[in-house]
């Protein structure tokens, strides 16, 4: 039987028959943005804006590490690539919900996505800390009108990815006006059972 396996950010994970594809279309709208509504597919009752990861996994009775040793051309390690295989689907997901976090000052959201040892180098070249980004929001220092975001590239790795992308920002920083195109990079990792970002930089267009 095939599975997809949806990990929330409280590490919880969900298990369905509902087809991966058919998961992606139920929680995302129009704009291609995460609803943030509750959704029920089947039997599944589900916070979309808790979702970290969707994957499927490979039919029970046809798993490479269930065969009988018939075929020798399946390495151990063939098999552990298979189990970490993940979708680019995934990190676009990723990257809208947290652009929406961004406007909507989602603290909760931000905190989940952000690792604790965030390294963010900005467009004028300042370190910026988690903590620093997180205390920006709670505190207005910070505050977007609209976050959007174009011409999305995600670059996979071993165990994440990198992605790039030209978001358009307009709000206010303290008494500054902030409206501009800028080029982020992104490094998504896998923290335990969740993807967050360790590493970022942006440069001003």
């Amino acid at each position: 039987m095939n599975e997809t396996i949806i990990t929330l950010s409280t590490g919880e994970q969900i298990r369905t028959e509902a087809p991966e594809q058919q998961l992606l279309e139920h929680i995302t709208n129009n704009q291609g943005m995460m609803n943030k509504a509750f959704v029920v597919i089947g039997d599944v009752h589900i916070a979309t804006a808790h979702i970290v990861k969707i994957e499927s996994t490979v039919e029970e009775n046809k798993r490479p590490d269930q065969l009988e040793q018939t075929d020798n051309s399946v390495s151990s390690k063939q098999i552990e690539q298979i189990d970490q295989v993940v979708t680019p689907n995934q990190f676009e997901l990723l990257e809208q919900e947290l652009l929406e976090a961004m406007q909507t000052r989602d603290i909760f959201a931000l905190d989940t996505f952000l690792h604790d040892d965030l390294v963010f180098i900005n467009h004028e070249g300042s370190y910026v800390t988690k903590e620093m980004d997180l205390e920006a929001h709670r505190t207005l220092a910070v505050r977007y009108t609209k976050v959007s975001s174009t011409d999305l590239q995600i670059k996979p790795t071993k165990d994440g990815a990198v992605t790039i992308s030209c978001i358009r920002l307009e709000g206010q920083e303290g008494d500054e006006k902030i409206s501009g195109d800028f080029i982020y990079t992104r490094v998504w990792q896998l923290i335990g059972e969740q993807y967050q970002v360790i590493a970022g930089h942006c440069s001003m267009l």
